[in-house]
């Protein structure tokens, strides 16, 4: 960003002036309140050295750094990643963990499982990241970790053949390994090289652990092997479950050899350096076969009973399952679910006509033993548990998943939503709504559902460009505090945007009810795709709002010491949400700049609906120019959503409607210039300011 001249040689004072305040909405002049701008003993003449500008302008702003690593076994491909300075458990944008059992929905492949670092996460966005303090948000390191490779195809070499084993020798040895790898080098070689591989090389055996590890992560690479980085593969049950024997065997059997691997690679001799070098390192498919192994390890056991003389049964001892239970009470509770009295009953388990929780369908077997791969599969686990174990909820909620992640449902007088449905981003923001495990409510009650319904929402890709390298390199650079590096720093080149809570009337806009409207033939089955819409009380007009676009509502990250100036180069309009955001139309397309082309947008009936039913899942695509997507950013709408929580659903389904993102402000807990910085950090276009509801709305017109 250029730094006007402070001299006037380049420009003249005017043009500076005009050109500070062309990025400013006149009404905000008469607002201002706070920190004085200009500090005390300064003029708007004046120049602040170095100390004094990091002293008054950067001291408590929040900052913003991005970097990009590199997928092994995948070059030319990157992830993406956005750091925030002096971030802490009292200062971040992400929600904390209702329940220690929700944090399985993320897995650090090395280091300490308490310590949650995104870049060393086996799940890409790091899902411990993915939800942001208020529901319906997240957070500005899982939002740019969207526009990274994420699943790049990846060629494996054809695997060596493991031996074949009988079934009960495989359970046997799982049962040996529980505790570790305890033998000395000579049965673990026998035990290995006899029993489960092939030792390649016989003539010089592979004694050494180093070999080992690499024959069976050879051996683990052999496609016949199940492919838990596959999303449709990661609800384990469905395997070890399984009716067909073959299947159960072929799970034990890989687990088997995911076990050997993993206590070798964990062995206590191993130094923690190399160790966590390898774990980097290791093929994806290979590295889910280790998350399974850890998860198998640490929650589940194999008992084994001896029937007679020539005959044994094994059973599973689920030792997580009263933690479990525990957890699915705290989801239950969170989201106020209407019939409480049945979920305790079940749980109980007292009744001996009822059959054990954890056999009624595979979505209950994997959460109440615990064996959840990490990634988007358990919130859906834990929804479909819920729903299992209340018997009054009938065959009607039974088709919710995690690869149609666009749904949600409504269930006697509430709707509950995924976090990957836009209908839940949006309605996230109403009152008495809460956000638990991936999931959002109690919302709106509808009456165009059913009492007991699930519905997949039709949502289009969001008009922004995927992020590119670039935007992520310059991020820091892009969004200080200060602007460009100087050797002095304008008094005038700053101003202290501040926030009049007290400008919105809380009766102008209210929700009247959700609509939904089928796509497809109304004889299509229960959770056919509908288009959904917030249909809002404006004044005394009805305005409905249809939910196009699957945008993403990023909760701002927390400063201190606010509020903070803002350089005069980060350009914003402010609006309010009940007099002028109504008027802006098309904010995406108008604020982009001209750079010979254009992006393409479907134009005949048939492009259209081709788009439409692609429903979600798919990455943003890049800017047909193939610039960095912040060289598109002119300027940022700050739209202010004081007040009731109904003016914040009215700006997130604005923002929906018109397929742009935008950074989720609460005054409260950060400042206006240091969420407009992280908007062109993210380099999205929109600030929704807010305050998070009022305190004495209460939860009405929600029932529980």
């Amino acid at each position: 960003m250029g730094r006007p001249s402070s001299s006037g040689a380049d420009l003249p004072p005017q043009a500076i002036r005009h050109r500070r305040q062309s990025s400013h909405d006149k009404r905000q002049a008469a607002a201002r309140r706070g920190r004085a701008w200009p500090p005390n003993g300064c003029s708007k003449r004046s120049k602040l050295r170095p100390h004094d500008a990091d002293d008054l302008i950067t001291r408590g702003a929040s900052t913003f750094r991005g970097f990009r690593e590199g997928i092994g076994h995948a070059p030319g491909h990157y992830r993406f990643f956005a750091v925030m300075d002096q971030e802490s458990s009292s200062r971040t944008d992400r929600a904390s963990f209702q329940n220690e059992a929700f944090r399985d929905i993320s897995l650090t492949m090395s280091g300490p499982v308490e310590v949650v670092i995104p870049w060393v996460s086996l799940d890409q966005p790091c899902m411990a990241y993915c939800f942001g303090k208020s529901p319906g948000t997240t957070t500005l390191t899982h939002y740019v970790g969207k526009s990274g490779s994420l699943r790049p195809n990846i060629q494996y070499a054809l695997g060596a053949k493991p031996r074949k084993m009988k079934a009960i020798a495989v359970m046997e040895r799982l049962r040996e390994l529980e505790m570790g790898l305890w033998e000395d080098a000579d049965d673990t070689y026998h035990s290995l090289y006899d029993k489960l591989i092939e030792d390649p090389d016989r003539d010089h055996p592979h004694y050494d652990r180093a070999h080992q590890i690499h024959d069976l992560l050879t051996a683990l690479c052999n496609p016949m092997w199940i492919d838990f980085s596959q999303p449709r593969n990661q609800v384990v049950a469905h395997f070890f479950n399984d009716a067909d024997d073959a299947v159960s065997r072929r799970f034990f059997h890989q687990l088997l050899l995911s076990i050997e691997l993993y206590w070798r690679i964990h062995a206590p001799d191993h130094v923690e350096k190399a160790k966590r070098n390898l774990l980097l390192q290791l093929p994806p498919k290979v590295a889910w076969d280790l998350a399974l192994a850890q998860r198998w390890l640490d929650h589940m056991s194999i008992k084994k009973e001896q029937l007679s003389y020539n005959k044994s049964t094994f059973t599973f001892d689920l030792r997580s399952k009263n933690r479990q239970k525990e957890a699915l009470r705290t989801f239950a509770k969170q989201l106020k679910w209407p019939n409480m009295d049945e979920i305790e009953y079940i749980l109980e388990e007292d009744d001996p006509k009822e059959m054990n929780i954890e056999d009624r369908s595979s979505e209950t077997m994997s959460w109440f033993t615990g064996v959840i791969l990490p990634g988007p599969t358990l919130p859906f686990l834990l929804m479909n548990t819920l729903i299992d174990c209340d018997r009054d909820t009938g065959s009607e909620l039974k088709s919710l998943t995690h690869m149609q992640p666009n749904c949600g449902f409504q269930y006697r007088a509430n709707t509950y939503w995924s976090y990957q449905c836009i209908v839940g981003k949006v309605l996230g923001a109403g009152r008495g709504v809460n956000q638990v495990a991936g999931w959002i409510g109690p919302c709106h009650y509808t009456p165009e559902l059913s009492r007991k319904q699930s519905v997949l929402i039709r949502q289009l890709d969001p008009l922004e460009p995927r992020l590119l390298s670039k935007d992520i390199e310059t991020m820091s650079e892009r969004t200080t505090p200060l602007g460009p590096d100087d050797v002095n720093y304008p008094v005038a080149d700053y101003d202290v945007p501040t926030a009049d809570t007290t400008s919105i009337q809380d009766n102008i806009i209210r929700i009247q009810k959700l609509s939904f409207e089928a796509v497809a033939d109304r004889s299509s089955k229960s959770d056919r795709i509908h288009d959904a819409k917030i249909v809002f009380a404006f004044a005394d007009k009805s305005v409905p709002i249809l939910l196009r676009y699957n945008v993403d509502f990023i909760h701002a990250f927390p400063c201190h010491s606010g509020p903070h100036p803002l350089f005069w180069d980060y350009r914003y309009k402010q609006v309010r949400v009940d007099d002028g955001l109504g008027k802006i139309t098309n904010w995406a397309q108008r604020n982009r700049r001209k750079h010979g082309g254009h992006r393409s947008t479907p134009s005949s009936p048939a492009a259209r609906a081709g788009r439409a039913l692609a429903l979600t899942g798919r990455a943003r695509s890049e800017s047909p120019s193939n610039l960095p997507a912040h060289t598109d950013l002119v300027e940022v709408l700050v739209v202010e959503a004081y007040g009731v929580s109904d003016n914040e659903v009215f700006a997130r389904a604005w923002c929906a409607f018109w397929g742009v993102s935008a950074v989720v402000a609460n005054v409260k807990e950060t400042c206006i210039a240091c969420a407009v910085r992280e908007a062109y950090a993210a380099c999205v276009t929109v600030v929704i300011l807010t305050e998070g509801g009022r305190e004495d709305e209460g939860d009405q017109g929600v029932a529980f």
